[in-house]
């Protein structure tokens, strides 16, 4: 019997969903942990490299000097549109307006917040760089620039201790920061961080088509951004899906071996190792074999793997879990490692996950 490996997981939806903070009251966002990029839709695109240099000077602290009345710049995030609709490379922001130019706005380009106050030296050093480099990339990323002076709720929010203070927000969320005035070539390098590569460009597409069901297209795009860069993860673990679905078992496999830790590639493998556990025997006479002798492990755990491959995901983890507690060592512990495979295909967030992973662990301990 030859069976088609189950479809692997399918990406996150193309557009990032969940509600931000109300404007007047802006809540803190979450602290950078395994940051991700997000493309222009919304997809994943890569990590965030902190600048690799010594650390800055010592920060200003918000209390080093009272406060004073005069402003640089714009009166605060009143226009963030340029001409002919162009969103501006630089703007102000305010407490009240902080949502929408920086949280909101970060589900489209790559957002860099700089909170600085006028009364504070290295701001004035550090600011014309980040203006600088923002019209360099107009149309990339945004700046907005907070006087935390006259904004206290963001500089709260942000836990703005000492400024001048550099928050780098995408998707929504919080996803690098640097304080004190860097060297301009630090700061290059943090806004290159943020804007995704063509590779980036290009892998964040296969997923879109991916989506859509424009299978041979978005294999194109994956093969397109593995000839850009043969190290990209996203564009590699993406084109290990395709491969297992249209049969191409061998590079997917291969591909999917590069980056084992991936939940695609996990998917990936354990929809071939699905298939292998039945060594080409007919359906039939596996689930009799089951049928027949309901104690043995080896028998129910082929059967759940039929189950798995016919998608009865629910009967197949039952099968498996029926296997370990029958004989926990079989077939080198074939049950117990298949259905961590299956969980990485359901998705580890899942709450059947969450409660099959409970009942594996009262079953080995």
């Amino acid at each position: 019997m030859s069976q088609r490996p189950p479809d692997p997981i399918p990406f996150p939806s193309d557009r990032i969903q969940g509600g931000a903070p109300p404007p007047q009251a802006p809540q803190p966002p979450a602290q950078p942990s395994g940051p991700v990029i997000y493309s222009a839709s919304g997809q994943p695109m890569r990590r965030v490299r902190p600048p690799s240099a010594p650390p800055p000077p010592a920060p200003v602290p918000l209390n080093a000097a009272p406060p004073q009345a005069a402003g640089v710049g714009a009166p605060g995030g009143q226009e963030p549109v340029g001409l002919h609709g162009h969103i501006a490379a630089v703007i102000d922001s305010t407490d009240a307006d902080f949502e929408r130019d920086v949280i909101q706005r970060s589900h489209e380009m790559p957002v860099i917040v700089d909170c600085w106050a006028p009364w504070c030296g290295p701001c004035r050093v550090l600011g014309p760089i980040l203006e600088k480099l923002a019209y360099e990339r107009d149309g990339q990323l945004q700046l907005v620039k907070v006087n935390t002076d006259e904004n206290p709720q963001v500089a709260r929010a942000l836990q703005v201790e000492g400024i001048p203070a550099v928050f780098a927000f995408a998707g929504g969320q919080l996803v690098n920061r640097f304080v004190g005035a860097l060297p301009e070539e630090q700061v290059r390098a943090f806004f290159d961080s943020l804007i995704p590569s063509e590779a980036d460009i290009k892998a964040a597409e296969g997923y879109r088509m991916m989506q859509e069901n424009q299978i041979p297209i978005a294999r194109l795009h994956f093969e397109s951004a593995l000839d850009e860069d043969p190290n990209h993860e996203m564009a590699g673990v993406g084109l290990a899906a395709i491969l297992s679905r249209l049969g191409e078992t061998e590079r997917a496999a291969e591909l999917a071996r590069r980056w084992p830790n991936h939940p695609l590639s996990k998917s990936v493998l354990t929809s071939m190792e699905l298939a292998a556990a039945l060594d080409g025997q007919d359906a039939g006479a596996v689930r009799a074999a089951a049928a027949s002798h309901p104690t043995d492990a080896m028998s129910r755990y082929r059967h759940g793997c039929l189950l798995a491959l016919e998608g009865q995901m629910m009967q197949a983890l039952d099968e498996m879990l029926e296997s370990v507690r029958l004989d926990k060592s079989a077939g080198d512990e074939a049950a117990r490692k298949t259905l961590l495979g299956m969980f990485a295909m359901l998705g580890e967030n899942e709450p059947v996950v969450a409660e099959y992973r409970k009942r594996l662990g009262q079953l080995l301990f």
